[in-house]
Parts: structure tokens; sequence; C-alpha cells
């Protein structure tokens, strides 16, 4: 991930959080008012409304510092957790700052920014993980092998393959 993109999604990121901020502000006033005016069906939607956008705003806050975390590595999965995160905003509110700036952030990869090195880093994490799961292999084997000398129990075996797994 370039350094553009990590601005622009920490951008939306701080924009995220101030949402926060004004919805609390403004579910609480709400609860102010029901104070005085308890049976207000109106007014108890309004606070509904932003105890509603409070949760939706911090998942969303949470999506995308997810996307961004070890340098980007989460932004590409398949998971899409940037997208769900992208699309929840949207949701919130079309025309918000955050929402403009995850959008120009998602066609920012078809732009020049682009670099050939951001997929190399890429390949390189996924043929770590290609070896990672070669290693869990072998040592599964190895367990195998021990439970069928015996010099290792069922429950041992059992044990040993839950913490590799």
């Amino acid at each position: 991930m370039n350094g553009t993109k990590r601005g622009l999604i920490i951008a939306a990121i701080v924009m995220n959080f101030l949402s926060i901020a004004l919805n609390v502000y403004l579910a609480i006033n709400g609860i102010l008012i029901l104070i005085d005016n308890p049976y207000e069906a109106l007014i108890w939607m309004y606070v509904i409304y932003e105890i509603l956008g409070v949760f939706a705003y911090v998942v969303t806050a949470g999506l995308l510092i997810y996307s961004i975390a070890d340098h980007g590595l989460h932004f590409r999965q398949r998971n899409g957790y940037y997208m769900t995160a992208v699309i929840l905003s949207l949701f919130l509110n079309l025309f918000s700052i955050s929402s403009m700036l995850l959008i120009i952030t998602m066609f920012l990869s078809d732009w020049v920014w682009v670099k050939p090195q951001d997929d190399a880093y890429f390949k390189k994490e996924e043929k770590a993980e290609e070896n990672k799961d070669k290693e869990r292999a072998k040592k599964i084997d190895t367990l195998r092998k021990l439970k069928a000398e015996g010099k290792i129990t069922e429950e041992e075996f059992n044990e040993q393959l839950f913490k590799l797994l």
C-alpha cells in the first residue's frame, strides 16, 4: 500500500471518529429532551438512530484500521474489510468527507501512483504463508509418525495438533 492511499484512509478514519463524537453529542441531546418529553415517539426514533449511527461509525473505523494494518496487508485480502467499510460509509452518509476520501482511495490504484514494488511485497507475503503451511504439514506428519510408533498418546497427539491448527 502506498503512502497516498494510507494517508487518505487515515484521514477517513479521523473523519469517522469525528462523526462518532457528533452522533454521541446528538444522542445525548436527544436523551436530555426525552427526560422532559418521555412520550415523544419521534425523539425516541431520533435517539435510537443516533445510537445506531455511533455503532456503525465505530465498525467502519475498525474495518478501516484493520485494512491498513501490517503495511496494508489486509487491504487487498479477499475478505473485503476495506470494501465493507466503504459500503458502510456510503450507506451512513453518501456525501460525507469520509465517503469521498474512501471513493478516491478505491480508484487510486488505477492511477499513476501504483508501483510494481507494491505487488512484489504482497507476493513475498503469500510465499511466506505457503512456507508456513508446508512447515505445518511437516509437523503434522511428524506427529502422526510419533503416534504410529507409540511414542506419544492419542491425547498428546490431539493436543499438539490443536496447537498447530
